[in-house]
């Protein structure tokens, strides 16, 4: 039986231990360890400038890199789509700065820039449907296209005819009026009221966020624009930057990556994942470039890019 005399020696033994680590703490050790955690500190304090200084100095250096690209961009590119008219269509929610750098090296390259189309959000919003298959029937009548298709089809349709040829066409009062439809039910804004059609598309991406079947579903659609562009054009290019996941959205994607996704529009259809970069309009156009000859590349740095650059040639 364990007495009172076994209790107290207890309890004693505990209040030695702790008179010795107050001791301790407050002589030596404190000491010890005050040492140690400063030359820690001090160590993180130096690795984290060190940091720093270099984050600061690639920062300059990206930076100047993308200054000389910028700067000999239209010597990369002059002349290389001469006698070429390009169209710039670009996604809902495509960055403004990225569709201008499209606009500028078109030009720049000695191609025709017919007009740019920016799709709306309406474009692709499947509580729309109704009131886009409306819109596609007033435009297609407008325009004097006679098709079986209906609904997100017959507007593709109708997109594709105003938009891009591989022969030039003059605008005409049915081009003019179709367009209007179309404006008119706030599927899309146009740079011009008269849109004669292009041979070359520029495909501005833009990323898209929700639940894996809303993704899934977007992606279908933007796989059937971009193909129908393709069909009618000599060459058709989709560009973009690099895809950031929207906060609290199971999937997030962008055209570049739907075109990918695919064999049939991956082979038809080239792409460009990092057009937002200084280098990224010059490689848009030499892009294209391969593509005018047959030869259907995906650039960049994303999944599916085959290289990082087209080929130069002089």
């Amino acid at each position: 039986m364990i007495d009172f005399r076994y209790h107290l020696v207890s309890i004693i033994s505990i209040f030695l231990a702790l008179a010795v680590g107050i001791v301790l703490g407050a002589g030596p050790l404190q000491a010890n360890l005050g040492d140690q955690l400063g030359e820690q500190v001090a160590a993180l304090r130096t690795e984290k400038q060190s940091l720093n200084d270099k984050l600061s100095t690639s920062e300059k250096l990206v930076d100047a890199s993308d200054e000389y690209a910028s700067a000999v961009q239209e010597r990369v590119v002059r002349g290389r789509l001469t006698g070429h008219r390009v169209v710039v269509v670009a996604m809902p929610s495509a960055d403004t700065s990225m569709v201008r750098s499209m606009e500028t090296v078109a030009t720049q390259s000695g191609a025709a820039l017919t007009g740019t189309l920016s799709l709306s959000q309406d474009w692709f919003d499947p509580t729309q449907a109704a009131d886009r298959a409306t819109a596609a029937r007033a435009a297609a009548a407008a325009l004097g296209v006679a098709s079986t298709a209906s609904g997100d089809a017959l507007l593709v349709e109708v997109l594709t005819s105003l938009g891009v040829s591989t022969t030039a066409a003059p605008t005409s009062p049915k081009r003019t009026a179709a367009l209007k439809v179309l404006l008119d039910a706030n599927l899309l804004d146009s740079t011009v009221t008269d849109l004669p059609p292009a041979d070359i598309a520029l495909v501005v991406s833009a990323d898209y966020a929700g639940s894996e079947a809303g993704v899934s579903q977007r992606s279908d659609a933007v796989r059937t624009l971009v193909a129908a562009l393709a069909a009618s054009t000599r060459a058709t290019v989709v560009a973009g930057g690099e895809t950031l996941a929207a906060a609290g959205q199971p999937a997030t994607s962008n055209a570049v990556q739907a075109v990918r996704e695919k064999p049939d529009t991956a082979a038809a259809v080239a792409t460009v994942d990092h057009a937002a970069a200084g280098n990224g309009p010059a490689v848009v156009v030499l892009a294209v470039e391969d593509a005018l000859d047959e030869r259907i590349g995906h650039y960049g740095i994303a999944s599916g890019a085959t290289a990082k650059l087209p080929r130069v040639l002089p």
